[in-house]
Parts: structure tokens; sequence; C-alpha cells
């Protein structure tokens, strides 16, 4: 309910001025939530979002990232907002210069903005540009993408399809960028038919046998599932039932 909404709000932006590391260990977590709540139809609940969104957004512990948080802030209350966010990450030098024992905050805290950069509402200049700065970001700090990979991983692939193709061709080269980031190597040689996957729907059920052939030495944690995402996703929805039998497996 509102009021309890308003007062957890209020706990986590207290939390995030006591202790900031601790807030930004589960920036992963919570930064998409609050930013949902600055839009929230009951002004109180709204109001808090925001001061809550910008408490959160000091927990980075990137200093390149914090002129730029303003912009995240507000890109998170407004559709409206997100080209100009989008416009103002693409020149920031943390793209460079991020720390991969921060990484996993400062994705986090991009994606309000990333995640409307890539959606239906977004112009293909914008979406492109989003990509972009999604590969580049991944080329840097894999680790930072590895963490928000299970939110990441199915806007990406659908842009692959897109009809606009200089978006379709940003898609597919930071769709490769960021299967790159799950930190298990028995998945990479498997990953290039991934990306065909997600590129076409007749190579999905290739991408499955494959994938049904790939022998897992390393615990097989979240981002490595979340690249295989668009894959199994297919092909538990397909019409034939050894495909779905097979996606079973494999998971």
């Amino acid at each position: 309910k509102p009021p309890q909404k308003e007062a957890t709000l209020q706990i986590i932006e207290a939390v995030a001025t006591k202790s900031p590391k601790s807030i930004g260990h589960v920036l992963v977590t919570l930064a998409m939530p609050v930013a949902e709540l600055t839009c929230d139809i009951k002004k109180e609940v709204k109001e808090a979002a925001i001061s809550t969104m910008t408490a959160i957004c000091n927990c980075t512990g990137n200093r390149d990232l914090e002129p730029f948080l303003p912009f995240v802030v507000k890109a998170a209350q407004s559709i409206d907002s997100t080209h100009v966010c989008v416009e103002k990450l693409a020149g920031c030098i943390f793209v460079q210069n991020v720390e991969a024992a921060r990484a996993g905050c400062d994705a986090s805290e991009c994606m309000p903005a990333l995640l409307a950069g890539l959606g239906v509402k977004a112009k293909p200049p914008q979406k492109e540009a989003t990509l972009q700065i999604i590969e580049a970001i991944a080329a840097k700090s894999p680790r930072s993408i590895g963490h928000v990979l299970v939110t990441l991983t199915m806007p990406v692939a659908e842009l692959t399809c897109d009809i606009k193709k200089e978006v379709k061709e940003a898609a597919t080269s930071t769709m490769s960028a960021i299967c790159n980031c799950t930190g298990n190597k028995d998945l990479e040689p498997f990953l290039p038919f991934v990306v065909k996957a997600a590129q076409s729907l007749d190579s999905t059920h290739v991408c499955v046998e494959k994938l049904a052939g790939c022998i897992f030495v390393q615990n097989v944690e979240a981002p490595a599932l979340a690249a295989m995402l668009p894959v199994l996703s297919r092909g538990l929805n397909d019409k034939v039932e050894e495909v779905k039998r097979t996606c079973c497996l494999i998971v």
C-alpha cells in the first residue's frame, strides 16, 4: 500500500545516507523498483521515490558517474527525459575508467535509462546509441554487465530483429559483447549460436542442439543462464516437442 511504500523508501534513503556501501552492494536488485516508483500515481510515494533514487544514485562509489546521476534520476521519472540522459551517458568518461570492483553498482545504476533507451517508445537513433553504450561498458567492465544480464539480455536480443538496419546491426554486435560477460568458459564456444538464435527463429533448433552438448564443468550462475534466455524461451515455446524437452534438460 502507498504508506508502506513511502515508509520503505524512507528507510532505504536513511540506510543510503548512513551506509552507502551497503546500498551499493544491492543496487542491482534495488535500482529498478525504486525507479518505477518515481512515476507512482500517489504524490507522496512519487516524491519519496525521487528522493530515494537520488540518494541511492550516490552509492555507486564512482566519481566519474556523479555528474550524470541527476540525468539518470530524471530519466527514471519521465520517458521524455530519456533521450537527454542517453546522450549524456554516451559522453561519460566512466565507460573507459570504470573499475570492475564497483562495476555491478555502476551498471545497475544506469539500468533505468538504458532499458528506456531500448524500449518500444525509444526512437531508432536512441536505441542505437544505448546499444553502443552497453557494448562499451561490456568491453571495459564485463563484470558490471554480468551482474545485470538477467534484465538486459532479452531487450537486446529482441532488437537483433529490429526493422531498422542500423539498430539491428548494433544489437547483434552488443548481443555478442554482453554474451561474453557471463564469466563461464564452458559456454563460450556456444555463444555465437546463441547470438544467431536471437536473430532468427530458424536458428533456434540448431542452437538448442548445440547447447544440449555443452558440458558445464563450472557452476552455472545467473549470468550464464541469462545469456541462454533468448534461446531457452523460444525453445520452450516451440511447437516441436523434442525441442521443448531438450530445453528442459538444459535447464
